[in-house]
């Protein structure tokens, strides 16, 4: 997913040479303050270009809730540019290096390091009330070296989403207290039973992610990569880890691979979900109602997220990952951040946007979705489970995304059996040093 900022260097060094201000390599409204003459004092036209991803069903609240606030304010005029996740960020890195990128973007802390020097400082706005997050929340996502990126949108933590059906179909109690070893134990019995039945699917994303990652975490207390970009697990523990991944294969746990690679980020779509042949899902609980909805009578269960006995820490922090952020050239940057204001604090905004960016972040939007009756128990309840468990605040290193790419490349490897754990291991071990050496220079 993610293109190195130096991209970004090598595109204003061809303009440089050529001759070209940036201007010439792609202007805009955002970039170019004479393109447009609009202020927000709220009675001169303002235009504002608003970009994020997302599903259709996001899309459509998003579009409601910008006709919401310019009917409010006759005066501002946003644009809407909205698409899928896909190509997202290099698109937002390219529009930033040719000065066309928008006033106001959908953003996540992910990429803080990449475009940290294209953002307003939010804490410099007058215009933006943070009273209604926790703090831990802004110290934790929105804020990143000096600045205040962004505006956190939503908040969630990885859940155990399970058919009903399924688990009454099987035997499986609801009130199961799930840990990494009954998961395989009860999984192997599922399959034994019914071998077109598996207790759990997920595709390469999740297996590296809410998987493996959550495991070596729980052994040793701390984030996937340390701060000084070094890793943070031994070869002991990523072996123990990928061990327990070949055995969800082996024991018939996991579906196999070949048939769920084919629902990344879909799994709700996924035939043996649908028809109660997959009886779990890991996800995060902000995906619930997509979940719910694509299950026979909605029947679907929220369950702790698995812990080993004496874990040192969840691995699965409350997270706010998604928000809002500006574009510092932006010539109305203080609007923006009104809008947003209006987005993440609004009573009307919460009612309209309702959880398609997360649980609201701010305690303002949450108790206008709760006193509507528009957030279902569970999800709160999937929070509330997170939050009981022991957790520490995730670094951007840990979630890199070529750290993520020579992770995965090797695991399909041992999924696939050409390499043992132990291989399979060293290989990521000697393949992240040289990365993180050069991630660090």
């Amino acid at each position: 997913m993610k293109k190195s900022v130096k991209r970004i260097a090598s595109t204003l060094a061809i303009c440089s040479v050529m001759g070209m201000t940036l201007a010439a390599c792609g202007g805009n409204s955002a970039g170019d303050p004479q393109a447009q003459k609009g202020s927000a004092d709220g009675t001169k036209p303002v235009t504002l270009r608003f970009s994020w991803w997302g599903n259709d069903t996001r899309h459509q609240a998003t579009l409601k809730a910008i006709d919401a606030y310019t009917k409010l304010h006759p005066n501002v005029k946003i644009e809407a540019e909205y698409t899928g996740f896909d190509g997202f960020y290099n698109k937002l890195l390219t529009q930033f290096a040719g000065s066309t990128a928008p006033d106001l973007f959908q953003f996540t802390y992910e990429w803080d390091n990449d475009m940290y020097d294209f953002l307003l400082d939010l804490k410099q706005s007058k215009s933006l009330d943070t009273s209604g997050y926790d703090p831990s929340v802004l110290n934790n996502f929105a804020n990143y070296k000096d600045k205040m990126v962004m505006a956190p949108a939503g908040a969630t933590a990885t859940s155990l989403f399970y058919n009903q059906a399924f688990f009454q179909k099987f035997g499986i109690p609801e009130t199961t207290e799930w840990t990494w070893d009954n998961l395989l134990e009860i999984g192997k019995k599922v399959h034994a039973q019914d071998p077109n039945a598996y207790l759990m699917s997920a595709d390469i994303d999740v297996i590296y992610k809410l998987i493996l990652q959550p495991y070596v975490a729980q052994m040793t207390g701390k984030n996937w990569i340390n701060d000084d970009y070094t890793p943070a697990f031994d070869n002991a523990a990523l072996t123990k880890g990928l061990a327990y991944l070949s055995e969800l294969y082996k024991g018939g746990v996991l579906e196999p691979f070949g048939d769920s690679s084919a629902f990344v980020g879909k799994m709700e779509q996924n035939p043996k979900w649908i028809k109660g042949q997959v009886g779990v899902l890991f996800d995060y609980i902000s995906a619930f109602d997509k979940y719910k909805q694509s299950v026979p009578d909605g029947k679907l269960g929220v369950a702790a997220y698995p812990m080993a006995p004496n874990a040192l820490q969840s691995g699965n922090p409350i997270a706010a990952g998604t928000g809002f952020a500006v574009n510092k050239t932006s010539p109305n940057a203080e609007e923006a951040v009104k809008f947003i204001n209006w987005m993440v604090n609004d009573k009307d905004a919460a009612l309209i946007l309702g959880a398609q960016r997360g649980i609201p972040a701010t305690s303002t939007a949450r108790k206008a979705l709760e006193d509507a009756k528009q957030l279902d128990p569970n999800i709160t309840k999937g929070l509330d489970l997170a939050a009981k468990q022991k957790t520490i605040a995730p670094n951007v290193i840990s979630i890199n995304a070529d750290l993520a790419q020579i992770a995965k490349d090797t695991l399909q490897k041992l999924i696939y059996q050409k390499e043992t754990p132990e291989q399979a291991a060293d290989e990521i071990v000697k393949a992240y040093g040289s990365k993180l050496t050069a991630l660090k220079k």
